[in-house]
């Protein structure tokens, strides 16, 4: 049982220089804080991100109905801030204010049962997910998911695809941290010798003064062969494919003057891996897209991850009826797009039981706060994918991993 003593909140900047929440919570002798962060590609079925203002107005009206309240769980607390709320989607206090609140109370309840955040984030994950531990207790650790090359929203220019990731394979994560630090270096030297200077985008990925959506994928191969790690380095692409999709004109705009059916998009995946082996694919269509979803699953699902992110955003709902139209095998979650800790429990818990491969994942505008590896190592995960090897606010969720393996394991040190 834990009785709030006090709690607060603070205005921080995130990574991209705007105001996100800082939550501290007190309870005895115990204080424990957490920040969370934002995404610019928001997909339309999210919990509803407040303008900061209004959120503390919020957080000052419901301060004095948490503090003395006791609660025996993660849960409990999520469950009475739920209620708080009282819509489907955190309209009314604001998916960022319930998320923040209940980072920060898994935190709390960690201290005071003097655990490392990701063994409490594991008791609440079992016990909401009772039938699971036996058939994902042996997962391996998640591979890494590296963001190298920024397009689509997370750039001022380049590509109208997202993300072009690589994704070392091997489950040690220090082993992963090294190669994607070693990719990313000649990458940064490619660019300067061909472009004269290298920038970086929201993720932390490098920028390319190109929108041909090919060009990336030629410059990666170029480096993977040069390292000769053909078999070790395989690529990814989150697409994001509802930020270059006119609803009216049912058209992709995927580069300037080029326009793309669903038909014509689902035929242009099946060359590019054809070519180029693609280990994933995320969002490779629009957020209310499941029948195309489901065509490339069926088509090349065997040997690639389709994973959802705007299509399911992390609802157990909408994930449940993808599950039904056999759309994706994979799929983004985000703290933030449900907006509290045991919800994303329990999403998560839906995916293993159903073979859906969770990663777990940042967002756009980060802060330093590591949760999101503690969780990756909780609930058994796939991937993690926090970035590029390069930022502070996206190092520390790969460090973490790295930190915790070793503790388990300190004969890989």
């Amino acid at each position: 049982m834990v009785k709030i003593k006090d709690l607060y909140l603070e205005i921080i900047k995130d990574s991209r220089g705007e105001d996100t929440l800082k939550a501290t919570i007190q309870s005895g002798g115990f204080s424990a804080s957490s920040s969370i962060p934002k995404g610019k590609s928001r997909g339309e079925k999210e919990a509803m991100l407040l303008p900061i203002e209004k959120v503390v107005i919020n957080f000052e009206k419901i301060k004095p109905l948490i503090i003395n309240q006791n609660f025996v769980s993660i849960k409990d607390f999520d469950d009475f801030l739920i209620n708080l709320d009282g819509t489907p989607n955190k309209k009314k206090l604001g998916g960022n204010l319930t998320l923040v609140l209940s980072q920060a109370f898994a935190r709390l309840i960690s201290k005071i049962n003097q655990k490392e955040l990701y063994q409490t984030l594991e008791e609440e994950f079992f016990i909401l997910n009772p039938a699971l531990e036996m058939k994902i207790k042996n997962n391996p650790y998640p591979y890494f998911f590296f963001n190298l090359l920024n397009g689509g929203k997370h750039a001022p220019y380049g590509p109208y695809i997202q993300e072009y990731l690589i994704i070392p394979q091997t489950i040690n994560p220090k082993e992963s941290l090294s190669l994607a630090i070693e990719f990313f270096q000649n990458l940064k030297i490619f660019i300067i010798q061909n472009y004269s200077q290298v920038k970086f985008g929201d993720e932390g990925g490098a920028l390319l003064p190109s929108n041909d959506y090919k060009e990336p994928l030629e410059i990666f191969s170029k480096i993977r062969k040069q390292m000769n790690l053909e078999e070790k380095i395989l690529f990814g692409l989150d697409v994001a494919a509802s930020s270059f999709y006119n609803k009216e004109e049912k058209r992709y705009h995927l580069a300037p003057g080029y326009e793309l059916t669903s038909k014509d998009l689902l035929n242009l995946y099946l060359e590019l891996n054809n070519q180029y082996s693609f280990f994933s694919l995320e969002d490779p269509f629009e957020e209310n897209d499941f029948e195309s979803f489901s065509k490339i699953t069926k088509e090349i699902g065997e040997r690639v991850l389709i994973i959802g992110d705007d299509l399911t955003a992390t609802n157990k709902e909408i994930l449940k009826k993808a599950i039904d139209k056999n759309s994706i095998n994979s799929l983004i979650i985000k703290p933030t797009q449900i907006g509290t800790v045991s919800e994303t429990l329990i999403t998560i818990g839906l995916a293993h039981r159903e073979g859906i491969k969770p990663i777990i994942s940042h967002r756009s505008a980060e802060t330093d706060d590591d949760f999101i590896a503690d969780l990756a190592i909780a609930t058994k995960a796939y991937g993690l994918k926090a970035g590029a090897p390069q930022p502070l606010e996206r190092m520390v969720k790969y460090k973490r991993v790295i930190q915790i393996f070793n503790f388990k394991f300190p004969i890989f040190k």
